[in-house]
Parts: C-alpha cells; sequence; structure tokens
C-alpha cells in the first residue's frame, strides 16, 4: 500500500493537471504513463550497462546510442544521452519541457517500430502537459517513487487508476479490485497457464492473476521455462482503444510483467482462428451495452449465437477462446442469465449441455458505483463436458458500502463464498440458504435454462407429498384491459398496482379473480410486488397488471390460490420479475409458476379460514404498528420543537 505521504503527492500532482486544464483522468494517466516508460528505458539502459561493464563485453541491447539524436530549434545539438530520464529530471523546467515536447516524444513515438506490443503502443504518443512548471512538479514527484519496487509502483499506479471517476464508453467500468481477487481465487491461475482478458481494459484482471502466481508459486521463477512463460506468453490482453492500451501496458510493466501480450484488436469484429481453443484460463468484465451490425461482426461468433447484441457476442467469445479443459470467470448482466429471448436461451443451453458450469455468483447492485447501479453475476464455467450441478450464490455484503463513494464496511461475504465455492469443487455438500444452493442440472433444463440467481435462491420449497399445478393450467391470464392513468369514474372497481381501488365506467371480466402487478413496484432494477388483489363481481384492470379467472371445469377456489400468493410472493412471483432497468412479470413466467393444489374445494376451503384468521391477525398488527408510528412521530416533533 502506498504510504500517505505519496499519495497526498499524487493528489497534488492530479490537482495540477486539473488547474492547469487536462480534468479527464484517462487523460492525466496517459501522459503519467510516457514518463513511466522513459524512466522505465533508462533503467533498463543503465542495468545493461552495469551488466556489459561487470562482464566486460559489448551491450546486448542498446535504446540510448551515443551520439546526437538530431538538433533542437536553436540549431544545436540534442544527444540521445539528453533523452534519458536521468538526465532530463535534472534540467531546468524550460529545457526539460522543450525536450519533452520536441524529441521525447519524438523519440517515443520512433520506438514504435521495434517490435515490442508496449513500443507499438507508445506510437501514438502525445504530449499535452501545458507548462513547464506542471512538467518539472511532475517529473519530481515521480523521481521520488522507488520503482525499483514492483509493489510500490505497482500500488502508485493502481491508485491512480482508482482515480478513474466515469464510465468509458459503450458501457465499459473499471472493475473493483476486490471483485477481481474473488474471481482470481475461484478460478486459481497456475503456472502453466495461458490467460486472456478479451476486454482487457487497464489489465486489472491480468494484474491480480499475476500478483497470485507470485504469492502462491513462488518456484515458477526458478524454473527457466516457467520463468520465460510468465514474462513472454502467459499473458493476453486485447482492446480497440489505443489509450487504454498504453495504460494496461505500463500497468503490466509496472507490475513486473516484462513483455505481456496487449494488443490491439476488436474481439467482435475480428475472425478467431489464429487463438480459437488457445487459453486455459478467461478472465474478463466484457462491455455490457451496445450493438453490432451482423456485417461488421465476425463471422465465427454469429455462427455460435445470431445477435447484435454485444453482451451475447462476448460470451460466444469466450466459448470460443477456451481451451479443451480450461476455465473462465466472467461477469455478466442479468439479462445473459435469465432474458427470454431466443440469442439469450440459445446461449445458455450451449453453455449448459456443452460445458461445465460451476458457480454463478449474484453481486450487489452497487458494484459498480460510482458508474452505474446494475445488476450483475460472476459466472464459472469449464469446458469439460456438460454441467452436472451449479452453486448459486448472491452476495449482498461485498465489504464496501452502497453509497456512491463505496466505503470500507465489516461483514464481506466473500470470504465465505471463497471457501464454499472450494468445498464445492471437492465434492462436499452445501448447505441450502437463502443465499447459497447447488441446483441439479436437471432442473435448470426443466425451467428452460433459467440461470438466475434470484429464482434458485428464492427460498420457498413446496410441501412435500402435495400436488401442484401451473397456474397456466387453473387460470386463463390475460393482461388488463385500461391505462393505469385512466380518468377515476364510473360504477365498477378498477384495479391498478396499487393498494387503492379506483372506479370506472366498464368492466371486462367478472370475479371471482386475481390481481397481479406485473411491473415492479421499486426503482430501477429491483424486482418487488406489493400488492395483490382478490376481486368479485364485475370489474376492470389496468395494463400493468395481470388478471387471473379460473378455467372451466377447474375445482379450485380463487381465495386459496390468492392467499398461497399474497403470502409468498417474494418467494414464488418476484424471482420471476426480469429486466435490467425495467423489471416486469411476463404473462409466460407467470402461467408456469406452480401453486399447491390440495384435495377438493373442502381441503382448499379448510386453509383458507385458518389462512383468513391469520391475515386478520397481520392486519390487526399492522394497524397498531402505523398507529404507534403515527404517534412517535407527533412526539417526536413535538420533542424537536421545544428543544
Amino acid at each position: 500500500m502506498l504510504n500517505g505521504e505519496l499519495r497526498s503527492k499524487v493528489d497534488q500532482v492530479w490537482n495540477a493537471f486539473w488547474a492547469g486544464g487536462i480534468a479527464n483522468p484517462l487523460e492525466v494517466i496517459e501522459q503519467i504513463t510516457y514518463l513511466l516508460f522513459m524512466r522505465g528505458l533508462d533503467d533498463i539502459q543503465t542495468r545493461e550497462e552495469n551488466k556489459a561493464n561487470t562482464l566486460g563485453r559489448p551491450l546486448e541491447r542498446v535504446i540510448f546510442p551515443k551520439g546526437v539524436y538530431r538538433k533542437d530549434r536553436h540549431g544545436k545539438d540534442v544527444t540521445y544521452e539528453q533523452l534519458r530520464w536521468s538526465r532530463l529530471k535534472n534540467a531546468d523546467p524550460a529545457r526539460m519541457f522543450e525536450l519533452t515536447a520536441e524529441h521525447v516524444f519524438t523519440f517515443l513515438r520512433e520506438m514504435g517500430e521495434d517490435g515490442t506490443a508496449h513500443a507499438e503502443h507508445m506510437s501514438g504518443a502525445r504530449f499535452t502537459i501545458p507548462t513547464p512548471g506542471l512538467l518539472a512538479r511532475v517529473v519530481d514527484m515521480l523521481a521520488e517513487i522507488p520503482l525499483e519496487d514492483r509493489d510500490t509502483k505497482g500500488d502508485l499506479y493502481e491508485y491512480m487508476l482508482s482515480k478513474i471517476a466515469s464510465a468509458g464508453q459503450n458501457g465499459q467500468f473499471r472493475t473493483p479490485r476486490h471483485i477481481i481477487r474473488l474471481m482470481v481465487e475461484l478460478t486459481a491461475p497456475t503456472p502453466n497457464d495461458t490467460i486472456c482478458d478479451p476486454a482487457s481494459g487497464t489489465c486489472g484482471f491480468l494484474v491480480v492473476a499475476g500478483e497470485y502466481l507470485r504469492d502462491n508459486h513462488k518456484g515458477l521463477f526458478r524454473d527457466t521455462e516457467l520463468n520465460k512463460h510468465f514474462h513472454n506468453s502467459m499473458f493476453h490482453g486485447y482492446d480497440f482503444d489505443q489509450t487504454m492500451l498504453r495504460i494496461g501496458s505500463m500497468n503490466m510493466q509496472l507490475h513486473g510483467v516484462e513483455a505481456a501480450d496487449i494488443r490491439y484488436r476488436d474481439s467482435l469484429a475480428q475472425e478467431h482462428g489464429d487463438d480459437a481453443g488457445a487459453y486455459s484460463l478467461i478472465l474478463a468484465n466484457p462491455p455490457f451495452s451496445g450493438s453490432l451490425d451482423y456485417e461488421t461482426t465476425a463471422a465465427d461468433l454469429l455462427s455460435i449465437v445470431k445477435t447484435k447484441k454485444t453482451e451475447l457476442l462476448f460470451m460466444a467469445l469466450f466459448l470460443k477462446l477456451l481451451k479443451p479443459g480450461g476455465r473462465a470467470a466472467v461477469i455478466v448482466p442479468s439479462g445473459i442469465l435469465e432474458n427470454d429471448g431466443s440469442a439469450f436461451e440459445k446461449i445458455r443451453r450451449n453453455l449448459v449441455e456443452n460445458f461445465e458450469i460451476c458457480a454463478i455468483i449474484s453481486l450487489p447492485h452497487s458494484t459498480f458505483k460510482p458508474y452505474a447501479s446494475v445488476a450483475t453475476s460472476i459466472i464459472i464455467f469449464k469446458n469439460t463436458g456438460r454441467t452436472k450441478n451449479v452453486l448459486f450464490f448472491k452476495i449482498e455484503n461485498d465489504g464496501f458500502g452502497s453509497g456512491a463513494d463505496r466505503r470500507e464496511i465489516p461483514g464481506s461475504e466473500i470470504p465465505s463464498v471463497i471457501e464454499q465455492f472450494k468445498a464445492h469443487q471437492l465434492g462436499n455438500n452445501i448447505d441450502k440458504t437463502k443465499k447459497t444452493r447447488s441446483v441439479d442440472v436437471d432442473e435448470i433444463v426443466g425451467s428452460r435454462y433459467d440461470l438466475s440467481p434470484a429464482f434458485y435462491l428464492s427460498g420457498y420449497e413446496y410441501p412435500k407429498n402435495v400436488q401442484t399445478a401451473a397456474i397456466g393450467e387453473l387460470f386463463d391470464v390475460a393482461i388488463g384491459n385500461l391505462p393505469a392513468s385512466q380518468e377515476e369514474m364510473g360504477e365498477f372497481p378498477f384495479i391498478t398496482s396499487g393498494s387503492e381501488i379506483k372506479k370506472s365506467e366498464v368492466f371486462a371480466w367478472t370475479g371471482p379473480a386475481i390481481v397481479i402487478p406485473t411491473v415492479s413496484s421499486t426503482g430501477h432494477g429491483h424486482a418487488s410486488i406489493k400488492n395483490i388483489h382478490y376481486v368479485e363481481g364485475k370489474f376492470s384492470a389496468a395494463t400493468i397488471t395481470a388478471v387471473l379467472t379460473p378455467k372451466r371445469g377447474v375445482e379450485i377456489l380463487v381465495k386459496y390460490v390468492y392467499y398461497f400468493l399474497i403470502t409468498h410472493k417474494d418467494e414464488v412471483l418476484v424471482p420471476q420479475m426480469r429486466g435490467a432497468t425495467n423489471v416486469t412479470l411476463s404473462l409466460d413466467r407467470l402461467k408456469r409458476i406452480q401453486v399447491p393444489v390440495f384435495n377438493g374445494k373442502e381441503e382448499q376451503a379448510s386453509r383458507i379460514e385458518a389462512l383468513e384468521i391469520e391475515s386478520q391477525e397481520i392486519q390487526r398488527y399492522e394497524t397498531l404498528r402505523s398507529a404507534h408510528q403515527a404517534t412517535f412521530t407527533q412526539l417526536l416533533t413535538k420533542f424537536r420543537s421545544e428543544i
């Protein structure tokens, strides 16, 4: 971890950039990246010179040759030696600025021809620091940091990356470090792995995978071949944003990986014949939003799933790239797991039938704050054949609060998830709770390949030895007939999603019937149902509700089903709601919901009687609670007015 003094210096430089007119955090990091690269080049040459002097032989690699690089604006010679960090940092601010703007960055761009991926990323280098004074402050700050210490320079860069407080284009969000560590811990990289992130961004996943290997496989650096593999052929990252490529490549270098393969690639547009089945471990958090034209999408991905949606195309890409026997941990939006569209179901079917899904971990909505509040999950799967059973988790506390600042809080459930996942992988039974459950593949196939954690973790267990029937077998199900904003007038009850019953001039149904809201009663991305209505007589209903009327010839007491649904709505109805922003309950899903069917109307009537007594008790309690709450509020208001 960086100490407070070093953090303070970074903050001061950051503020200086801001005051100097550079407000884009990515541009700030990019400018610092160029200077770090220059310092790194000087360090490499210094090591080569020391090695050559010790061994008494010529330099094996020359970055800064002897002699003149070119002439400056005054006609004076500028030597390669003057471009070295060790010389540049001691120049006066005006000379430092002139050399950097007119010669150092030209030198960096020319280095793009030396063949290394990192140098290629520098071919588009632009110098945008506006004043000699700001440049001198940045150089002084970087000069004081002990970059020979891998942990310190890595922490420095991570601290700067944490300052990126705005979302990238096309739904790109920086993945929180603790979530990356969770995914790496669960996939446990080995020294023989070949690791890929096809949407690498700042290379956070690859960096943490490297740290995991350093901590858990220290012996790999004593093995010549494994050491060479680690530095040259283990890590692969693709991105089509040149700024991200520069930042990601520098991030890998500063974390001690000498020649990671970080390169330009439009992962969804280019064919993958050269790396299909090439990677034993895939770690990724691809863009969630956006769409492509079929003409610009790789044909080999469209052969897996024909779609324009980028989240589905990235899933197809992961399946394409994963080596037989390999494993992956990727973050996906909720739609991948639960959307009823044919393309979504096809990709889930492919995952279940041709790959082994190990676990699906639901993350808190606040995971990606301050960028967005979205429903996401981690899928962990292997290319080892058909799925057997899936371990579902729901994380509510990831160790950080739900506010935009995401402050650290106690009680993180992540250690428990890691422990239970590893136990499950060893074949141990996992106790079912409201946050954890192991689900057999036959149940998943029977649920039309639904992979929603909320669905399997609903908590409701149907009574044993009691027959069940689908709502669609017992009831005719239809959408309401009037807009919810309908002007209130007339003699017939008009049922909406609210608790109060309005009036209408027309009616569409004659009860008994059940009216269920089809749109969530709470905000963005959250599923909930507050009110369900039992109706007798003639009535109308809003188009944001579903109306259940008993089928002819079906022996069922409507009020019994109503009490079952109102009692278990959070366990039976709400988990069937779908949508990332506008959360709704489709008629198709509603029809598939099972209800217990006890023998005959007499048995149902006796249960209704017991449920009504219980309901009256609950209502009496709610009335008392409301009265007490009102009294308390009045007393509190009076107390505040008197102090």
